[in-house]
């Protein structure tokens, strides 16, 4: 839900990796904790939040990734993203459409506001 988050971290949110098809970003280069994200995430997008939290293993995901300093976070994205260019091009087919756009609107938005939680 999701890379934005990095390209794991919106697959674990359940979407396609919209938010990051290159391994940067606000949520990516975030300082804000996994409690922080997800508090965000609920207040700006609720219904991303509710995919979250009926995945465990996506939480997991997001969790381990938030965890883990920002160039470490670059680089797993960018490794995963090298070994699977098939979801770099869904990646980029999916921002050009306007729920694409919305979607890195949204977790933009829960990168610039999470510092508030």
């Amino acid at each position: 839900m999701f890379a934005g988050m990095t390209a794991m971290a919106a697959m674990a949110f359940g979407l396609a990796p919209v938010a990051a098809s290159e391994p940067s970003g606000k949520l990516i280069e975030t300082t804000c904790s996994y409690a922080q994200v997800d508090a965000a995430l609920q207040a700006e997008a609720p219904q991303m939040a509710d995919r979250l939290h009926n995945r465990p293993e996506a939480q997991s995901k997001v969790q381990e990734l938030l965890a883990l300093p920002v160039p470490e976070r670059r680089q797993r994205v960018q490794g995963f993203l090298d070994r699977n260019p098939d979801v770099r091009a869904a990646v980029q087919r999916r921002k050009s459409t306007p729920e694409g756009q919305e979607t890195v609107a949204k977790l933009n938005r829960v990168a610039e506001t999470c510092h508030n939680y």
